[in-house]
């Protein structure tokens, strides 16, 4: 059987990046056939692990839900979670926490760098994320998870700790396997040699309205010379800008060189601007929808997290059991 879990930290509003270069694929992949269980998890105890303002951050997670919801989850074929509304995660994390040594954490590239970007913001939580994210995976004895190459040695740490618990009180989880989307890499529209941003003003947020969009757009980088041209290496700005106008429609980024060949960057930014609000509309007007009905938003996350709360403690009274806990 395969069994999905998806997680997405509610540290910015998702952006086109997000959309074109996972999402569409996770949404698809949860749609496939052989897949018996998808879960997708806003999961905000690794959120607070970087600084946040907690004012905000209530904010923060129903904007990602609503971007999930309007983005195309289907409450009734996968299950829609905040993950500390399921205490079955942080339980789990605390028995691994007791089989995983603390070198194999210590030696995590993404702990590293989180301590470079914020040194101030030292917790055991940031050291301990991966055994969290461990736990959040094996609770449901999930076996495909969609990731970005970044967090692929914490899939490796979470077959790390499946396999000790195995070996140490028997038979329980099958491995993890990474599912690497195969979507177009989305650079920012300020520094098209960096990927797009949750955070920051260089990328397109899927709520953004037409004419943050459009402004956002004729902002963003171009380069020297004046020809419409892909060439990520020599053009890395507006091969961004042509990838994002091909993906969004549906031309071939040859055919776009041709149709633009000897006009301007401001025509080309304008049309392209057109093209990203149209996309974008029917995304919107979902998720204007669901903003203003949290009633019904918080309706569906409480289904969810109460059917996902009963696979957690199924699977979480075989986990104690076995570790002498009942």
């Amino acid at each position: 059987m395969i069994k999905i879990f998806s997680g997405i930290r509610p540290s910015g509003k998702l952006h086109l990046g997000n959309y074109l270069g996972a999402i569409k694929n996770w949404l698809a992949l949860s749609e496939a056939e052989g897949i018996n269980q998808t879960i997708f998890a806003v999961v905000d105890l690794h959120g607070i692990t970087t600084p946040y303002d907690p004012k905000n951050f209530p904010d923060q997670i129903m904007d990602t839900v609503c971007d999930y919801l309007a983005a195309g989850v289907d409450p009734d074929k996968s299950l829609l979670i905040r993950q500390s509304h399921v205490p079955q995660h942080t339980e789990l994390a605390w028995l691994f926490n007791t089989i995983t040594p603390v070198s194999w954490l210590d030696r995590l590239p993404t702990y590293k760098e989180k301590l470079e970007q914020a040194p101030k913001y030292h917790n055991m939580g940031l050291l301990d994320y991966p055994v969290l994210m461990a736990a959040d995976i094996l609770l449901y004895k999930s076996t495909l998870v969609p990731v970005g190459e970044d967090q692929l040695p914490h899939i490796d740490l979470t077959n790390e700790i499946a396999k000790r618990f195995n070996s140490a009180f028997g038979d329980t989880f099958e491995p993890v396997k990474p599912y690497m989307a195969e979507g177009a890499r989305i650079m920012s529209l300020q520094e098209p040699t960096k990927k797009m941003s949750k955070t920051g003003d260089d990328g397109i947020a899927l709520s953004d309205n037409p004419d943050t969009i459009r402004e956002k757009i004729k902002k963003a980088a171009t380069d020297s010379g004046k020809e419409i041209q892909f060439d990520e290496k020599a053009k890395p700005g507006i091969s961004n800008l042509l990838t994002i106008y091909s993906l969004l429609s549906g031309q071939k980024i040859s055919a776009l060189e041709s149709q633009y060949a000897g006009t301007s960057y401001s025509k080309f930014k304008n049309d392209l601007a057109e093209v990203v609000v149209n996309f974008l509309k029917p995304h919107q007007d979902k998720y204007n929808d669901l903003r203003a009905n949290p009633d019904k938003v918080l309706k569906t996350l409480e289904s969810s997290e109460e059917k996902a709360r009963q696979i957690a403690n199924k699977n979480l009274r075989e986990i104690k059991s076995k570790m002498g806990l009942f």
